[in-house]
């Protein structure tokens, strides 16, 4: 994995907005365009002040609101935010502002989504579950230029299918990936028929089995597309995973983990009782736990509880994981959020108890 790489969105200040209000957005690229970096995912998703700016007025991406449509599930903030890691490879903050998609039209997409049978631009099967359930687009825009110079095309893809008996079965990973694949030459194909300029870069992106409420959907692999070519130049694959805890799926594959998150558990109720739930999520990047997410749902909001039940969470946590694990601990009620406890795999830890 390269370098962790930090990021949040934002607006750019009241400052820029004057100078960029009066410049307009040029459609095509000059010949000193990009070509795509071998696109990755970094291991942590962290906020820090090196984020994309973006030129006012904003605008809505094209398929915004597509998804309540449908009945897939795909943890959307993960999407984003994984598509917008992935830019950074190729686009730097510093260069390049971001744009929610605008270049491919809703009805482009719906085609898309459609079945072969009834559209000839569907991508879908004629019968059973869809393959290709979401397509999320973002652009980038040249800084100096105010033009657009880059595109990141999420492509949504479900690992359900149905076998020649009727049933329902699972694609394996690598199996996805290569319908993916096909899916994507496909894709880029129409896309280039518009902007026969514009660097890609593809995400193939897993939604999440229906039946998972707080695992999300992982990215399986990504590819590049050079300015002035119509192909996809090169694909890397992402180890990304992740499990619930406690579970039988970790405990088989991870048993290591799955133990000392019980340990947690059990140490935070035999202090605090059964007043406390503990649910977590471990993301793993090749193998590696590099991330864990821990929920503590508390049936009371005393703060001086809180307090206490914070601190020694974030202790039990601090001896049982290890300190190149990115760990967020949120405490809560049934209603509102009680305390935070954030530690980084590098600078201070964070702890805050918020006030009514």
């Amino acid at each position: 994995m390269k370098k962790t790489m930090k990021f949040a969105m934002s607006i750019v200040t009241a400052a820029s907005l004057s100078v960029l209000a009066g410049c307009s957005l040029l459609p095509g690229l000059g010949e000193d365009a990009p070509e795509p970096a071998t696109p990755s995912i970094s291991p942590v998703v962290e906020v820090s002040e090196d984020y994309y700016g973006s030129m006012p007025p904003y605008k809505q991406n094209q398929t915004r609101g597509m998804l309540s449509e449908r009945s897939y599930r795909i943890d959307f903030s993960h999407l984003e935010l994984g598509l917008l890691e992935i830019a950074r490879e190729t686009y730097p903050t510093t260069d390049y502002l971001f744009q929610e998609g605008q270049q491919i039209k809703r009805e482009t997409v719906e085609a898309w989504l459609s079945r072969k049978k009834n559209n000839p631009s569907g991508m879908n099967p004629d019968k059973g579950p869809n393959l290709l359930v979401h397509v999320l687009e973002h652009d980038y825009l040249d800084k100096e230029k105010m033009q657009l110079a880059g595109m990141v095309l999420g492509l949504s893809l479900s690992p359900v299918y149905q076998d020649a008996t009727g049933q329902d079965k699972m694609y394996t990973t690598d199996e996805l990936r290569a319908k993916g694949q096909q899916l994507a030459a496909r894709i880029v194909q129409a896309v280039r028929a518009e902007h026969p300029q514009i660097p890609m870069v593809i995400a193939l992106y897993q939604v999440p089995e229906k039946s998972s409420t707080l695992v999300p959907g992982r990215f399986i692999l990504t590819g590049t597309v050079n300015a002035n070519e119509n192909g996809i130049a090169k694909w890397q694959p992402i180890e990304e995973e992740f499990f619930l805890f406690p579970g039988d799926a970790v405990e088989e594959k991870y048993p290591q983990h799955s133990l000392q998150y019980d340990k947690l558990k059990r140490q935070t109720q035999s202090l605090f009782g059964e007043y406390i739930g503990l649910t977590g999520v471990g993301r793993y990047m090749g193998g590696k736990l590099t991330e864990l997410t821990v929920t503590a749902t508390a049936e009371y909001d005393s703060r001086t509880e809180v307090l206490q039940f914070t601190q020694f969470a974030a202790a039990e946590i601090n001896r049982l994981f290890e300190k190149d694990v990115h760990v967020n601990l949120y405490v809560q009620s049934i209603n509102q959020p009680l305390a935070i406890y954030i530690r980084p795999t590098s600078g201070e830890p964070y702890m805050h108890v918020y006030r009514k």
